[in-house]
Order: C-alpha cells, then sequence, then structure tokens
C-alpha cells in the first residue's frame, strides 16, 4: 500500500494511463504534433514509473517482513 491506495490500485492505474495514451498515439496517427507527442511520452513515463514503484515498495515489504521474522 502506498498512501491510501494499494499496489492493485496503483498497477491499475497505470494500466489506464498506458491504454488511454494508445488511444491518443492511434488518434493522432499521420499528425505531426510535437507538443502532443511529448504530452503522450510524459504519460508513458509516469506510468512506467507508477509500476516501478509498487515493485520498488513490493520489495521493500518483503524485506521488511523478513527483518522482523529474524528479529522475533
Amino acid at each position: 500500500m502506498i498512501e491510501k491506495l494499494s499496489y492493485n490500485e496503483i498497477l491499475a492505474i497505470s494500466k489506464e494511463l498506458k491504454k488511454q495514451a494508445e488511444v491518443i498515439t492511434n488518434l493522432m496517427e499521420g499528425k505531426n504534433i510535437q507538443e502532443l507527442s511529448d504530452f503522450i511520452a510524459t504519460v508513458e513515463g509516469y506510468s512506467k514509473f507508477l509500476e516501478n514503484t509498487v515493485e520498488i515498495n513490493r520489495d521493500a515489504d518483503e524485506a521488511l517482513q523478513e527483518l522482523k521474522s529474524h528479529l522475533k
């Protein structure tokens, strides 16, 4: 869990961002709109950031659980 969101909720948001970026990419096909291309790249980058954040936090949770079990 990160703040008030579960890992699954964050991954769902990431997936939805990625999906919508694909939709926008398809809509602008054949058009040379640099600002929109930059925006799409930013959305895709943020989606990946969310995925990586969940992965890092899950690994940290696992490591903490292991440490807790050794301290008992």
